[in-house]
């Protein structure tokens, strides 16, 4: 990378953020983000402590151009909300739950950027057989809503993580579990209204 501004666009794409959050994150306007991302405008000291402050950057590598960027880290934070999703029968949404952030590798969520991400625990057994067991972190795209696959879904005042089949023929939701133990069930007509879907699961963290 020749010069601060390319290196600058790089640190904000390996931090997942769109360039109005990374402005947010270091206390820019997006007019000066802009600026220094274009190459108009070089950091301020006090910016420069703050970017290797928030995004772990090594500055003799921000402003040289050699040496580790300090961004060889694998580590991203997902927003986790302190609720259980069950695999089971279901368990009821706080109204306000708790948010906080957990560490995970890059690797399990790419292409996915983090800051779009959310994560809920997982609470039963009924996705056994879809390697989410109890005690997981079902990590979801909330911008991911259409078309079949496993989501968590809000079923009336209860959260679970279930595959979902629509029948597009009967005008249907089918929540299927990976668990003989566990029945399909189908929700037609106003019952579609109960349904809720928050987002595909695209990644599953296995707590030791």
């Amino acid at each position: 990378m020749s010069g601060e501004a390319e290196r600058y666009n790089f640190i904000r794409e390996k931090s997942g953020l769109s360039k109005k959050g990374f402005a947010e994150s270091l206390g820019l306007s997006v007019s000066m983000n802009w600026q220094i991302a274009t190459g108009r405008l070089k950091l301020p000291r006090d910016l420069l402590d703050r970017l290797a402050d928030m995004h772990n950057v090594n500055l003799h590598w921000f402003l040289m151009g050699k040496g580790p960027s300090g961004l060889e880290n694998d580590t991203v934070e997902i927003e986790l909300l302190d609720q259980k999703a069950a695999a089971g029968y279901g368990r009821d949404v706080g109204d306000y739950p708790e948010r906080r952030v957990f560490q995970i590798p890059g690797s399990l969520i790419a292409p996915h950027r983090p800051g779009r991400l959310q994560a809920v625990f997982v609470a039963g057994d009924s996705m056994i057989g879809a390697h989410i067991a109890d005690g997981d972190i079902a990590i979801f795209h909330p911008g991911l809503t259409e078309g079949n696959g496993i989501f968590v879904v809000s079923v009336g005042n209860s959260l679970v993580v279930k595959r979902l089949d629509r029948d597009p023929v009967s005008q249907s939701i089918i929540l299927i579990s990976a668990n003989p133990d566990y029945e399909p069930r189908r929700f037609s007509g106003p019952e579609t209204g109960d349904i809720r879907v928050a987002g595909r699961v695209v990644a599953v963290y296995h707590r030791v």
